[in-house]
């Protein structure tokens, strides 16, 4: 896992330039307020403001994972995603069984639609949590895009099988199987996803491309 992390992005501290020392705690009190000015700014769009007094948090003493934590999600506000992936790698090698940091350099290396921090992300999540919806539809839309669509396929079918209900899934195993010349279990997905939503985005289409028009018509001749 670290040297995962240490491939994505060095280790800092908060964006910045604090140093990785974390100063002796200070009033619980006082790092309560700085915290709550800094949500309350961020509820009002001032994502700066909220910084600012996550940097006094963080200065004071506060918690350390949740001062990085923090600053890779207002960073992500920002659309500042470097700074969002340099916070949450941080928090990431403070503590490397959470999930919530991985999450966040994922969505910061899709922000940056970075391909191979994608696949890092994805990959260290899986690692944590194999069944971790999002790493795996990062995957298979990454795959999907290269049009390795039996790779794909396979993490499309992962998602499935934790989350049966999903349609976005669905249509991603659909359009797999239907590259892959599998139109018979494409259309039954095809099937499946316009039973519960006729109008989800080329299912009709997916549907007719895979044999689902004639065989309709077919039955009822």
């Amino acid at each position: 896992m670290n040297r995962l992390l240490a491939l994505l992005l060095p280790v800092i501290a908060l964006s910045s330039g604090t140093t990785s020392v974390t100063p002796a705690p200070s009033d619980p009190a006082s790092l309560a307020r700085h915290w709550e000015h800094s949500v309350q700014a961020e509820t009002i769009g001032d994502y700066d403001t909220a910084i600012q007094h996550l940097q006094t948090f963080a200065h004071e003493g506060g918690d350390a994972f949740m001062s990085q934590l923090r600053a890779g999600w207002l960073s992500s506000l920002k659309a500042d995603y470097p700074k969002a992936a340099e916070a949450y790698a941080a928090a990431a090698r403070l503590q490397p069984a959470s999930l919530t940091p991985l999450l966040g350099l994922l969505s910061a290396a899709q922000g940056l639609n970075d391909h191979v921090r994608i696949e890092r992300a994805a990959e260290a999540l899986i690692r944590l949590e194999p069944t971790n919806y999002k790493a795996q539809m990062a995957l298979a839309g990454l795959r999907y895009t290269d049009k390795d669509y039996r790779r794909a396929l396979s993490s499309y079918r992962r998602v499935l099988a934790a989350y049966p209900e999903d349609n976005d899934a669905a249509s991603g195993a659909a359009w797999c199987a239907s590259n892959l010349g599998e139109h018979h279990e494409a259309l039954a997905l095809f099937t499946r996803i316009l039973s519960l939503n006729p109008s989800y985005p080329l299912a009709q289409t997916g549907f007719e491309l895979c044999g689902g028009k004639a065989a309709k018509v077919a039955s009822n001749n």
